[in-house]
């Protein structure tokens, strides 16, 4: 054992040299035996000091709590990789990716590698994206209510116009035709303002959150002819519209994804504040859009990834639950 960890160690010290950021080494009685410079700068302890040590002490109680989870199922050979908020000896705050990965002898997992990376540039990159994403969705809005809308419009006025003139001139069938065309061109005109409001919904402009939900729900319910019902005891100040907008487009891709892939019938989207928690709910009593409650997080499609991407951005922790009534809870407090 004393030789494989003497080899863990010569190994980490190589891959130090190779790989940016924070190194270290755990045992599987979790004993600290190698930590990089990074690492160790940020404990504030020497190479002699951190050889040894207990993770628990190492970490402290706090941080081990928290990290706990992640060190057993690491030890129980299961990679681990999550996000972390580190902050620095001079209280500077840095948004890290953590890697718990198991150290394997056969069918023996002798400890654990860890690895700590910046990654501000991948965030940075996942802000770009979403505000590319946003300006995209702004766009199709106004030209749906700009452009093709007014377009639709104006054909179902000169379609009123010629039934009036076929009816004038006897031409009772052909202005049946012209008048058919006329409520279907109506009828784009309206679902044109429905697409462009959840596109470029106009309350989100002042921040107004709870307005925009209510008038969410209510256009979901005409569109798709489902029951979809939004619950806010007060209203609910979102602090300011780029928090306001994340919210409202986790609430829109959650019900869109509960009503196309979970086939619901029944969608609730609640807002509250809970001992000083925001906490935006959409539950559903579909099928769910993967296999089973919190599963089809592991392998999430695309409106998945960009939910968890919009809540990373506003620091809070999105959940998918199943609920015991059947159907799918999407959570997210901050």
């Amino acid at each position: 054992m004393n030789e494989c960890m003497h080899e863990s160690a010569y190994f980490m010290r190589m891959l130090t040299g190779l790989t940016p950021g924070m190194v270290g080494y755990w045992t599987k009685e979790l004993r600290a035996t190698f930590a990089s410079q990074e690492y160790l700068k940020w404990f504030g302890k020497s190479k002699e000091e951190i050889e040894g040590i207990a993770v628990q002490d190492l970490l402290g109680e706090e941080l081990f709590r928290k990290h706990e989870p992640y060190i057993r199922a690491a030890l129980a050979g299961e990679p681990q990789t999550f996000d972390y908020a580190l902050t620095l000896p001079d209280n500077e705050k840095k948004d890290t990716l953590v890697h718990y990965i198991p150290h394997r002898d056969s069918n023996e997992v002798l400890g654990i590698f860890v690895l700590i990376l910046d990654f501000a540039g991948r965030k940075n990159l996942e802000q770009a994206l979403i505000a590319a994403a946003e300006e995209r969705q702004r766009l199709a809005g106004c030209e749906l209510h700009d452009n093709l809308g007014q377009q639709i419009a104006a054909i179902a006025y000169q379609a009123q116009v010629l039934e009036r003139k076929l009816v004038a001139a006897g031409g009772v069938a052909e202005s049946k035709i012209a008048a058919s065309i006329a409520v279907q061109a109506q009828n784009a005109v309206r679902q044109c303002k429905h697409f462009a409001h959840g596109l470029l919904p106009l309350e989100l402009e002042t921040g107004n959150l709870t307005d925009a939900l209510q008038a969410f729900a209510a256009n979901i319910a005409a569109t798709y002819g489902i029951a979809c019902d939004f619950v806010c005891s007060d209203k609910i100040a979102a602090g300011d519209a780029s928090l306001a907008l994340n919210l409202y487009r986790i609430a829109q891709e959650a019900t869109h994804n509960a009503i196309d892939h979970g086939a619901a019938k029944h969608v609730t989207i609640s807002l509250e504040e809970k001992q000083g928690k925001l906490c935006l709910s959409i539950g559903d009593d579909g099928c769910g859009f993967a296999s089973a409650g919190t599963k089809r997080a592991a392998a999430p499609g695309m409106g998945i990834k960009i939910m968890q991407y919009r809540a990373n951005q506003i620091g809070a922790v999105l959940k998918f639950l199943p609920r015991a009534t059947g159907g799918t809870e999407v959570l997210l407090e901050r």
